[in-house]
């Protein structure tokens, strides 16, 4: 292999290894202009786009990944990879894809596990961070916000007897 391309598979290898996910699109009918736009939408994101010859692609993958995604490497592929946040990142694919009908998501993998199109759709589908975690939080409160106003008036409850009996022995 020629130095050139010896120095593209190290360099594709190191991107996709400092990555937590990484999607494996289909680029063709996306004009130069709209691959500009979906780079910088990625770059804003901490991501990265390129397009790989198939060929490389499979040399810079590790044997377990090259598996899932050996079937799919034909036809013009690019690569775009992040090591932020998966649903983010694949929310701008998957609506820049929409929105312009190109790339095509062909799969993913996500912490080294192959991911299907569909997953990446499911993956995009979800709420972002902060909403996420509010929900979740909102699940962890709401038992113990339960726990505690049931608490309370049970003491209520209480209270009020010991004022009715305390009234019933005044009047007397």
């Amino acid at each position: 292999m020629r130095t050139e391309k010896k120095s593209i598979v190290s360099a594709v290898s190191a991107l996709i290894e400092g990555g937590s996910m990484l999607i494996l699109a289909d680029h063709a009918g996306l004009s130069s202009n709209a691959m500009t736009e979906l780079r910088a939408l990625l770059r804003k994101n901490g991501s990265r786009l390129m397009v790989v010859k198939n060929r490389l692609l499979r040399r810079a993958l590790d044997p377990a990944a090259a598996e899932g995604l050996a079937a799919l490497l034909h036809g013009p592929t690019a690569i775009a990879v992040t090591s932020g946040d998966s649903a983010a990142f694949s929310r701008i694919v998957v609506e820049f894809a929409k929105k312009h009908n190109a790339p095509r998501v062909k799969a993913g993998l996500l912490d080294g596990a192959f991911i299907t199109d569909r997953q990446v759709g499911a993956l995009a589908a979800l709420p972002p961070r902060p909403a996420l975690v509010a929900i979740f939080l909102g699940g962890v409160k709401a038992p113990i916000s339960g726990f505690v106003r049931g608490l309370s008036e049970i003491a209520r409850q209480f209270v009020s007897v010991l004022d009715q009996v305390a009234r019933s022995r005044a009047s007397k």
